[in-house]
């Protein structure tokens, strides 16, 4: 990596803390005290409510802190912690799921309950769970995970999804491929996202072959494979879907 490259990145890293930083502030007017924010699929409702072999994401998957950043390290720790011990048996987590309105996280009283435990002991009263919608993305979204030390009643509501679409809109500004979950949840083998934009630039798959280290059935295998995991109908719709998913 050279010092130009480093400089580029180092940037990014101040900028995302400085946006970070920013919305957090802009939060705390509304009366949450954190929040982790993360990219997530129009599908992933389905996927985790109807599990089959040929979703794009398994349960598993869609329970990692992937595609995601969290308002400071207490909070990072507090997501992973929820995601890897308490959301497979919580309703909630897969309401949140729903890109199409806002979810209250609803606690019970039980004593042993693991999500009103793992919350109460963060003094957090009230989680939301608010997708942000973009009309240029029809394949996935952001969606915030809010949470606060106030009842829902204390929470002011009034400009928050303009709060959080202009949050969105910097977080996106910053580095928005690494919120993108088709991306970032590994759904291409090595070479198949070159592949798919060399198809895209218009070559055929012996001139592919002969720009990568693999074979002309090595590419054969790579495009029927993504066609079957997008349920592309043919090489053409491939690449539009890949398209619409920015993953080229």
């Amino acid at each position: 990596m050279d010092a130009k490259q480093t400089l580029s990145n180092a940037n990014t890293v101040s900028t995302l803390k400085d946006v970070i930083q920013g919305i957090s502030t802009s939060l705390k007017l509304h009366g949450f005290s954190g929040f982790w924010f993360q990219g997530i699929s129009h599908c992933a409702y389905e996927n985790y409510h109807f599990p089959k072999d040929t979703n794009l994401f398994s349960p598993t998957a869609l329970r990692k802190p992937i595609a995601s950043v969290a308002s400071s390290p207490v909070i990072a720790q507090l997501q992973r912690f929820y995601l890897n011990q308490v959301a497979a048996n919580d309703a909630n987590f897969g309401f949140s799921l729903d890109t199409s309105k806002p979810y209250a996280y609803k606690f019970t009283s039980e004593k042993n309950n693991k999500v009103s435990v793992l919350f109460n002991k963060h003094n957090i009263q009230t989680v939301l769970s608010w997708p942000i919608v973009c009309h240029d993305q029809c394949r996935w979204t952001g969606r915030f995970m809010l949470l606060s030390h106030q009842s829902y009643s204390e929470i002011v509501l009034d400009g928050l999804a303009n709060t959080l679409k202009e949050a969105q809109n910097k977080l996106f500004e910053c580095n928005k491929p690494m919120f993108n979950p088709f991306l970032q949840r590994s759904l291409l083998k090595d070479n198949a996202r070159d592949i798919l934009q060399m198809v895209a630039d218009g070559l055929q798959n012996d001139e592919i072959s002969t720009q990568l280290p693999i074979s002309v059935r090595g590419v054969e295998y790579h495009m029927e494979s993504m066609r079957k995991k997008f349920g592309a109908a043919n090489r053409a719709n491939l690449i539009h879907l890949a398209h619409q998913y920015e993953l080229i």
